[in-house]
């Protein structure tokens, strides 16, 4: 209508050739005509497509035709907040563009490792389009082959969460499908077992060494193996002789002048790695806090949200909103996959107080970075010559700032820190545990693991998730710290 430029950078295509007439006028449009008739003389590419021939017009060989709608055979659950509310909203983000089909370092994880399209954002999206539309056959769509190899393979990184370029949230749209497809025909006894490692770890430390020395027993292994699925090649986190919690509640806190902070002390802390919770409680003293727990909580709900046991995870985001309240005083975390429950996925499931969850919830080294910008004698440190590399979580690259932790590594005098440009670790949980996996995971992590062996023998790795540092120790000969762990070590 206006007589502007009818392309640009994607060239002009089935949609616009019609106007290309009037556009470049008759001489131009021969001009063209007789230029491709050179070099196509049959004209077999894209014939009609670029040059006139009135087959196509703006309106013409649609996709879909008007009124078009998938159908989800199912009631999602999830609020899709920043996705227009809707799961086939965020699910018709993906524009095919190809953006996800990246060497690196992130999104996606399995497509780095196999190279196949089905392992990207976009061929996971184009099949679970297929498969609602019915184009993959006539049966129950939640029970198809096809969906099942898209949704199993993906880690839930939450990388296409910022990294798409239409933001397509690959993580939310495999939960909503999981749930709806154990609503219906039942969860099977192995994702229940998995999704409850809050249980698992308090059975355990009822008696830890007995725990860990069934975990290490062959019989055992090759048991949870055929009934679990769990590989028995992959060496299982070890249960600590006394919980952090437990540790806790006999040291003498101290009073601190700035303010009280709650450590969430997740479950791995609380039963596997109490080191890690005890050396945040050092710093966070250190820096002139009161630290207090969570008493009473659950389990932040990941490996039951990532598994699609929506509800289970509902109910325990429901029990924390309940325990922490509406108050004002910051959550700290130590475990990026339990902040990103706080800050995202509650809102997601509508629990009450999300929002106000969301705006108290931090990372710890992100507290701890901020408390250093605005008061850099905070917290007084030795010196430590010596070399740190640090391995991002997915989930600080997605919705927090990995740079955290490297700058906190510099505070301390002679600390030389470096921010490695790593993918995902291929471990995401019980991903990586699991024998139908387990090969996939490490192919996933080799890239990670090859940057690990070019360091410095006395290079210090720093690795913020639980499954990370698990891949990592069983990888290679690099025993990872926690950035908590780095920083008390240096306390002057």
């Amino acid at each position: 209508e206006l007589k502007g430029s009818l392309a640009a950078e994607h060239g002009v295509g089935m949609a616009r050739t019609e106007f290309m007439a009037d556009q470049l006028g008759p001489e131009l449009i021969e001009v063209i005509r007789e230029v491709k008739a050179v070099f196509d003389p049959k004209n077999l590419m894209n014939p009609g497509k670029i040059i006139p021939d009135g087959r196509y017009a703006f309106d013409s060989h649609l996709r879909w035709g008007a009124g078009y709608e998938i159908k989800t055979p199912f009631e999602p659950v999830l609020e899709f907040v920043s996705k227009d509310h809707s799961f086939i909203g965020n699910l018709e983000q993906c524009n095919g563009c190809g953006g996800c089909r990246k060497a690196g370092p992130t999104m996606c994880p399995t497509f780095v490792a196999t190279g196949e399209d089905l392992m990207v954002t976009r061929g996971r999206a184009n099949i679970i389009r297929a498969v609602l539309d019915g184009r993959t056959g006539d049966g129950d769509p939640l029970q198809s082959e096809e969906l099942d190899a898209a949704l199993s393979n993906c880690l839930s990184c939450k990388a296409c969460r910022t990294e798409c370029p239409s933001n397509v949230d690959l993580a939310l749209l495999k939960a909503e499908l999981l749930h709806a497809k154990y609503r219906k025909h039942g969860t099977p006894f192995g994702i229940r077992f998995m999704s409850r490692v809050d249980r698992l770890g308090a059975l355990a430390s009822i008696a830890p060494g007995l725990a860990n020395a069934g975990m290490q027993w062959g019989v055992a292994r090759r048991m949870m193996e055929s009934i679990l699925g769990v590989a028995a090649d992959r060496p299982l986190p070890p249960y600590a002789a006394q919980r952090f919690d437990h540790w806790f509640a006999t040291q003498q806190g101290k009073t601190g002048a700035r303010g009280t902070v709650i450590l969430w002390d997740d479950c791995f802390v609380r039963h596997n790695e109490p080191n890690i919770g005890q050396a945040a409680v050092r710093v966070l003293e250190a820096a002139g806090y009161t630290v207090e727990l969570a008493k009473g909580r659950a389990c932040c709900g990941r490996p039951a949200f990532s598994m699609g046991r929506l509800d289970v995870a509902r109910g325990m985001g429901e029990a924390n909103a309940a325990v922490l309240g509406k108050g004002d005083t910051p959550v700290l975390f130590l475990e990026p996959s339990c902040y990103s429950m706080f800050s995202e996925d509650y809102r997601e499931l509508g629990i009450e107080g999300a929002d106000g969850l969301s705006q108290r919830a931090m990372l710890f080294e992100q507290f701890i970075d901020t408390l250093l910008k605005h008061d850099p004698a905070a917290i007084a440190f030795k010196d430590a010559k010596r070399h740190t590399a640090i391995h991002a979580h997915c989930h600080t690259k997605a919705i927090a700032d990995p740079g955290a932790q490297a700058r906190l590594a510099k505070a301390i005098p002679g600390n030389d820190a470096k921010l490695l440009n790593t993918g995902c670790c291929g471990m995401a949980g019980a991903f990586g545990a699991m024998k139908s996996k387990y090969e996939l995971s490490l192919a996933v992590a080799q890239p990670l693991v090859d940057q690990l062996k070019a360091l410095p023998a006395d290079a210090k790795v720093v690795a913020s998730g639980t499954s990370c540092r698990h891949q990592i120790e069983h990888l290679t000969d690099r025993k990872p710290l926690h950035i908590a762990e780095l920083l008390a070590d240096a306390l002057a």
